[in-house]
């Protein structure tokens, strides 16, 4: 970003005080003597006339060199490529409840407040999927938005919208599933050999400041992994050894199902259908045991 007339200036003085000490090659020994004299005050001193010249100059090339950079910038954002990133970056931009600005792929938001932008914004997270069936291949679209921290679906006319939205920004042929499904559900049986300086015979905490350190701990777990990421077994156990009063914690049995499917095993990693999962605490068992070693 350009410098102002006035720092520009005031650097080309602060670095004529020091005038000696830089020992300019350009000048003669008595050419850098001469320099010392240049003590006029007078906004209109021939030197002073020279210093706001030269500043000037340079102000105005900087002042190109931001225009060049808005022309380059802009030029990269119009020649995007359209990967992947490229469909989750537009999703992404959706606004809830405005229009595209006409034969373009964008909203004019000028005379729009920045906190009804943001809220219109209702899409949080997107996976995109390349997929081929019989040949064919396609692109699915994963979604989903926040509420109350949570993550949940959109609603009918919400994905409506979003659809006619992508209809207008995406390539021309591309054809898009779209999901945006409840959370998948997670069924656990766990074993973990607890702390009894730590933890009470239930799990809750003997200093009154957690009742469910472990639950906390796997809704924390599944809430930071990436959406439509992958579920490994192994990383879920390591986390919950970092749970302070946890000792050992042993996986035993593993379930998940989405919609009114049935349980189903999960041997070591699952990718939940809808992108994101959510621990059914009705049907988790936990079998605290005490450690005393």
């Amino acid at each position: 970003m350009a410098r102002t007339l006035n720092d520009i200036q005031q650097s080309i003085l602060d670095k004529k005080t020091h005038t000696v000490e830089l020992g300019l090659k350009v000048l003669t020994i008595n050419e850098q003597s001469t320099l010392t004299d240049l003590t006029s005050t007078s906004k209109v001193a021939i030197w002073r006339l020279w210093v706001y010249i030269v500043a000037f100059a340079i102000w105005t090339l900087e002042k190109l060199f931001d225009i060049h950079i808005i022309e380059t910038d802009k030029k990269i954002a119009e020649n995007e490529i359209h990967n992947f990133l490229w469909y989750k970056k537009k999703a992404l931009l959706f606004q809830y409840g405005h229009a595209l600005v006409s034969q373009t792929d964008y909203y004019n938001n000028s005379d729009i407040e920045v906190s009804e932008i943001l809220k219109s914004k209702i899409i949080k997270h997107v996976a995109v999927i390349r997929k081929i069936i019989n040949g064919h291949g396609f692109l699915e679209l994963k979604l989903a938005k926040e509420e109350n921290g949570q993550l949940v679906p959109l609603t009918t006319p919400e994905m409506e919208a979003f659809k006619a939205y992508m209809f207008l920004v995406a390539d021309a042929g591309t054809y898009i599933q779209y999901i945006s499904l409840p959370h998948d559900s997670l069924k656990l049986v766990l074993e973990i050999q607890y702390d009894p300086q730590i933890l009470w015979q239930d799990g809750t905490r003997k200093d009154g400041t957690d009742n469910t350190p472990v639950i906390n701990a796997i809704n924390e777990f599944l809430y930071t992994l990436e959406f439509n990421g992958e579920l490994i077994l192994t990383k879920l156990t390591d986390y919950l050894q970092n749970v302070e009063g946890v000792k050992i914690p042993k996986i035993r049995e593993t379930y998940s199902k989405y919609g009114n499917f049935d349980y189903e095993i999960i041997d070591e990693t699952y990718i939940a259908r809808a992108g994101y999962m959510r621990l059914d605490l009705d049907n988790t068992i936990i079998n605290y045991i005490p450690r005393e070693l």
